[in-house]
């Protein structure tokens, strides 16, 4: 009776842990995801930064300042908005601040398609890494209503007026 006592007991056990580990799995969340983030100054080499979009509970839902946010908190970028009333206005990322002196601005592409701008006339960014070419579209949204994939690539740049 006690060796069935014990086996039952390790069984319960096990169960019990498994269910830890798929109770810990949040609705959304995917594993293996990642995008890149470029910060280009347009004078030196772009930075080029791979996040890990499951180290900040990415979902569907998960936007460009939410991955900014994310790399704050993980001391790895930091970056500066202000708010425009239509969402945030990022107005310093990395190494890049908008100076309008100079009428240079931060510009934002992405390879998104939904979120690529309809306007005629736009310019885009070829992202060239080892893995090939890319096409990034200016963003047709603010920074706040971004949206992130799994291998999406986001450029953060100037633009000069």
């Amino acid at each position: 009776m006690k060796k069935t006592f014990k086996a039952a007991a390790i069984v319960l056990v096990l169960l019990l842990a498994l269910a830890a580990l798929f109770a810990c799995v949040q609705k959304g969340e995917v594993s293996g995801d990642s995008m890149t983030l470029v910060l280009d100054d347009q004078n030196s080499d772009p930075v080029v930064i791979q996040v890990d979009l499951n180290a900040m509970s990415y979902n569907e839902e998960t936007g460009l300042m939410n991955v900014l946010q994310s790399l704050r908190l993980q001391e790895k970028l930091d970056y500066q908005a202000t708010d425009s009333g239509y969402g945030a206005y990022l107005t310093a990322v990395g190494g890049l601040s908008e100076d309008a002196a100079a009428g240079r601005y931060i510009s934002v592409y992405t390879s998104v398609e939904k979120d690529k701008a309809t306007f005629e006339g736009a310019e885009n960014y070829q992202f060239i890494s080892n893995e090939g070419s890319v096409i990034c579209y200016p963003s047709g949204v603010g920074a706040s209503a971004m949206s992130i994939e799994d291998g999406c690539i986001i450029v953060i740049t100037y633009v000069t007026y």
